[in-house]
């Protein structure tokens, strides 16, 4: 670019870097205000065991009634083979005391057998699973457009035949084309039963006919000379049906008139029989006799007659006999090399059809062969079926679960020990206690008093024998303690189960007592609430922290976590369940109960921002606060 000599180029360069540094000044002032915000900054902090809890299970309520003297009686069981009883009727036991053993090989295999089942009823909602998430993903069959008919075309009009119809072809029928030759060969049109005549071979072969009678040329007549007996004239011979010989009368004496010359036998005609389709012959004379025998009656001399071959022929039949309208069939004839062929129209064969190699095909492959044949409102009820199979497969893998945790139950308590203290109030063999249903064994207990109450089977396997309940008097209003010494292994037959409302009440329930050690101030039959402390699935020492303290952003769920610098970084952790609508579970390593961790809203809630509020350590000799960090 050219710029005038008198252009202030200097002004323009110290504008420019002008501009630059004051951008760069701007810059630098936000940076350094924010970082010194952050620096100045200070937040409280909280140490994390004051702001999280421990969770130790689900609660569950139930109702129970004091009884002072509680009897412990076990009953024959089809499916467990008692091996071995260690009392007899009469002895004391003591709570604690082994009863009886039952054999542990047959509730091994029933464990095993329990096993199966679960993973059967597993596979079976996988592959229903599956099954749902293939029809979700069909798509729905829909009818093809069905196009308008378009309407039939005007039939192109066939132009009228030229050409001559012949049943029977002679050396005097006319073809409609051609030259003859074998590029182009005379063409008659004729019907499927046409014949050919021998006088038109002949023409095509270029033969003439031996038996033809040349036309006579006169010749002169000699001068008369005297004879004993006149020589009559040559006559001519008709060329029509030949007349017979004439045979003179015997005389005595010859006499001298004129006789006739003999005329030679006449060929006698002959018809070709009557067939069906070509006929190479149907005369074989040129000469026809009228009805009455007599002389051949001149025919008029024909139009048109076929030149001396040898020449090409062909013979078409078209339909409707139109030469305009499409080939039937036909034939050719060539008369210089004696030959004869059938011709129809060609019809171009298809080419092959390429088939896809299906040798090396995986078999695990299903090929589509077609959209679905399902419609949208079939395919909706398709879905909405196999969602309620998966709903009752669910149900299935909880019940198949749920027997095996009994049936490992029934292991672990193969060894059935006392409950009470009492005595063996009787002992009956076992076909006797099986016909009469009651029990084999019975412990009288006669010490203390116990709380006998039902649990629902959602508990079983969190809920053990020795576990602690409390109990509260509706009467006295005092609290006790009391220690499960039994759980049923049946289901009641009628549930008296309290449901408070943490539970399924369509579910079963099992009967469980419990000894109260300090029972002062029950009576016998007292009612009792109950709450059980069901065991949690994950470990006691996890943390559950306020919820207030945790915030989230586009990279997650994060804490504002005092580092070793004595300030406060995002930090951002893995979170799972919430208890108590206010508390919720950290499952990553990054937080302990001794960290430090700030109320992450309000304008001092920055990373950077210098923690306020740890406890530090008095000790002058370190001069560090209790988390090891500098003061």
């Amino acid at each position: 670019m050219n710029l005038p000599a008198n252009f202030p180029l200097k002004k323009v360069i110290i504008t420019v870097v002008s501009v630059v540094i004051v951008i760069a000044l701007i810059i630098t002032g936000v940076t350094v205000a924010v970082n010194g915000k952050a620096a100045n900054a200070t937040v409280d902090v909280e140490q994390v065991s004051n702001i999280s809890t421990q969770y130790w299970g689900d609660q569950s309520s139930t109702y129970g009634n004091a009884t002072s003297d509680f009897v412990q009686e076990l009953y024959p069981d089809k499916e467990k083979a008692i091996s071995k009883i260690f009392v007899k009727e009469g002895d004391t036991v003591k709570i604690g005391d082994t009863l009886l053993q039952y054999d542990t090989t047959k509730l091994q295999l029933k464990v095993e057998s329990k096993e199966l089942e679960e993973k059967k009823k597993k596979y079976e909602l996988e592959q229903a699973e599956k099954e749902l998430t293939k029809l979700q993903n069909t798509a729905p069959y829909v009818a093809p457009v069905i196009p308008e008919p378009e309407p039939e075309p005007t039939p192109t009009p066939v132009p009228e035949s030229q050409a001559e119809l012949y049943t029977e072809i002679t050396e005097h029928s006319k073809p409609f084309k051609g030259a003859g030759t074998e590029e182009d060969p005379y063409v008659f049109l004729c019907t499927e039963d046409a014949v050919l005549t021998k006088g038109f071979l002949l023409k095509l072969l270029g033969v003439t006919d031996p038996r033809a009678t040349p036309t006579p040329t006169p010749t002169p007549t000699p001068p008369p000379t005297p004879s004993a007996e006149p020589t009559a004239q040559p006559s001519e011979v008709p060329t029509a049906t030949p007349q017979p010989a004439v045979t003179p009368e015997p005389t005595a004496k010859p006499t001298t008139a004129p006789t006739e010359a003999p005329t030679p036998a006449p060929i006698e005609p002959t018809e070709a029989p009557a067939v069906s389709g070509m006929a190479w012959f149907k005369q074989m004379t040129f000469i026809k006799t009228n009805e009455t025998g007599g002389e051949s009656v001149p025919t008029p001399e024909p139009d048109f007659t076929l030149p001396d071959g040898p020449f090409v022929a062909r013979f078409e039949v078209h339909e409707q006999d139109n030469e305009n309208l499409p080939l039937v069939k036909g034939w050719q004839m060539d008369g210089d090399k004696i030959s004869a062929g059938f011709f129809n129209e060609v019809i171009s064969e298809p080419d092959d059809i390429q088939m896809p190699d299906l040798s090396n095909a995986d078999p695990g492959i299903s090929y589509d062969t077609g959209g679905s044949m399902y419609t949208a409102e079939e395919l909706q009820q398709m879905i909405a079926d196999k969602k309620q199979q998966i709903q009752d497969l669910k149900l299935n893998v909880k019940q198949a679960a749920h027997d095996l945790e009994k049936a490992k139950l029934d292991l672990e308590n193969a060894t059935i020990k006392s409950t009470v203290n009492g005595v063996v109030k009787s002992l009956t063999d076992l076909d006797t206690a099986m016909s009469t249903s009651s029990p084999f064994l019975v412990v009288s207990g006669g010490d203390g008093f116990y709380i006998t109450a039902s649990l629902n089977e959602s508990l079983l396997g969190k809920v053990h024998v020795g576990d602690t309940v409390m109990a509260s008097s509706w009467e006295n209003g005092q609290m006790y303690e009391a220690e499960i010494v039994q759980i049923s292994d049946f289901p009641n037959d009628n549930s008296d189960y309290y449901y408070d409302g943490s539970s399924n009440p369509n579910s079963s329930t099992y009967q469980f007592t419990a000894r109260i050690a300090d029972a002062d101030g029950l009576k016998n039959g007292m009612g009792l609430d109950i709450t059980l402390q069901a065991a949690s699935d994950n470990a006691s020492n996890a943390i559950y922290l306020f919820k207030a303290y945790i915030r989230s952003d586009d990279g997650g769920k994060y804490v504002l976590k005092v580092g070793d610098d004595n300030r406060v970084h995002k930090t951002y952790v893995k979170t799972g369940k919430t208890i108590y609508n206010q508390y919720l579970e950290i499952k990553s390593d990054t937080l302990t109960e001794e960290d430090y961790v700030a109320f992450p809203y309000g304008t001092s809630a920055i990373d950077g921002a210098k923690a306020n509020g740890m406890e530090e350590n008095t000790d002058e000799n370190d001069g560090i606060d209790t988390r090891g960090l500098d003061a």
